[in-house]
């Protein structure tokens, strides 16, 4: 695909102190966060299967048994976090022989009450825990979404976790309890905070795992990903984002495609469509103007390239996504 732009002149130099995780973390937008807290007292087990609604965990007191798909069972403990980022099915148990219960019906029987607070009486050890859910329809098309695994368990005795945990934490529990004007609001931007601190504490021990962040280790490949970062709308070719990063097409190109498990032009389309669609969500700027902002002077193009990304067409996606009517 080619893409065309006014400006004739090549940029500056890219600065080599471009934070590529903040930039993609910016674009992160996260909705629908529901929060609650929960008293289990053993012996229960919770099977838990809500697509599109991801889930995360943050142990109070006591412990339990999560297991993540077929994946092993992890013991959590207090001050524990895990984030499911993918909304992977998934099961809370006290024990292995504990009955599991799918969360809807489990729900009924255990309704929240105003502050999203339930318990579950047992005769067993007590489990207390804070948690919520929330949307991530939104983020699947972020590049960071591909990186990251089904579970990402960050350990409350790691004094780099306790050192933003435990102050967030406490900020959320005296929000939920305090039933002021706004905290909706509030407890929504927490959610953001608590998120992108769990994907920078698992991006800083993983580098090599998965897609983008693994091609951070590579120089050229990081190089590559910063160019298109940086100064997506630029008329990238392969050739001139290659030469840019010191590396020949072919080298580029197959080393790209290893590490990020995509072709780098399939890539920047993405980006610039995960830029493109934050505007149209929270903007009402003309399509025209967004899809130049991007890098498209042809709105038919731009068109093309958003709906093979989301499925959906740009008018689409913000009338759905703003539940009105939007300007041409």
């Amino acid at each position: 695909m080619s893409i065309r732009s006014k400006h004739a002149a090549p940029p500056a130099a890219t600065p080599p102190s471009f934070d590529l995780l903040s930039d993609v973390m910016e674009q992160v937008r996260l909705e629908g966060t529901v929060y609650f807290s929960a008293e289990l007292h053993a012996p229960y087990g919770i099977s838990i299967d809500r697509p599109h609604r991801s889930p995360f965990y943050i142990g109070l007191e006591g412990e339990c048994e999560i297991q993540v798909g077929r994946g092993r069972p992890h013991l959590i403990g207090p001050r524990d976090f895990i984030l499911l980022p993918k909304a992977t099915p998934h099961v809370i148990r006290s024990d292995r022989g504990a009955r599991i219960v799918p969360f809807e019906d489990w729900l009924a029987t255990h309704p929240m009450d105003a502050h999203g607070f339930t318990v579950h009486r047992g005769p067993g050890a007590v489990r207390r825990v804070i948690g919520g859910f929330f949307s991530t329809d939104s983020l699947k098309i972020n590049p960071l979404f591909d990186a990251l695994p089904q579970l990402i368990l960050l350990r409350g005795t790691d004094p780099d976790v306790q050192r933003w945990l435990q102050p967030t934490l406490e900020f959320i529990r005296a929000e939920i309890d305090s039933g002021l004007q706004g905290s909706r609001t509030v407890l929504r931007r927490m959610a953001d905070v608590l998120f992108i601190q769990a994907l920078r504490a698992y991006a800083a021990r993983n580098r090599g795992a998965a897609g983008w962040l693994r091609g951070l280790g590579d120089p050229r490949v990081a190089k590559a990903l910063v160019l298109m970062h940086q100064r997506y709308a630029d008329p990238w070719t392969l050739d001139a984002l290659a030469h840019e990063a010191g590396a020949s097409r072919t080298a580029l190109a197959v080393r790209f495609r290893e590490l990020v498990g995509e072709a780098p032009m399939a890539y920047l389309t993405r980006w610039r469509v995960t830029r493109a669609a934050n505007r149209l969500r929270s903007e009402r700027t003309p399509l025209a103007r967004v899809a130049e902002g991007v890098g498209y002077q042809s709105d038919a193009v731009f068109s093309k390239a958003f709906r093979r990304v989301t499925g959906v067409s740009p008018g689409r996606y913000r009338r759905e996504a703003t539940g009105a009517a939007a300007p041409r």
